[in-house]
């Protein structure tokens, strides 16, 4: 009967039109329903590792790509580094 919790594994009989069905033990019914479940959870733990993973790989793509200094930083930084600097100035005549 559906919904009962009861496992029926429909068996065919010698007839073609006959079958029956044959109950499984208890003890082979909670197996399988553990087995069920340690798969269902292992798949949701590595769709969670996935999506941990590729977060990661996309937060060290954009680390290396903030890291790196472009063209127009690059000339900027260039520019003041290169830039002397003056010494202090004095009014010559007071």
């Amino acid at each position: 009967m559906p919904d009962d919790g009861v496992v029926e594994v429909p068996i065919t009989c010698p007839k073609e039109d006959e079958t029956m069905s044959a109950d499984l033990p208890p003890g082979v019914a909670a197996q399988l329903m553990t087995e069920t479940v340690g798969n269902i959870s292992a798949n949701n733990r590595d769709g969670r590792n996935v999506g941990t993973l590729a977060a990661g790989v996309l937060q060290a793509a954009m680390a290396r790509n903030f890291d790196e200094l472009g063209t127009i930083e690059s000339r900027a930084n260039s520019g003041v580094i290169a830039t002397p600097v003056a010494g202090p100035t004095t009014q010559a005549g007071t």
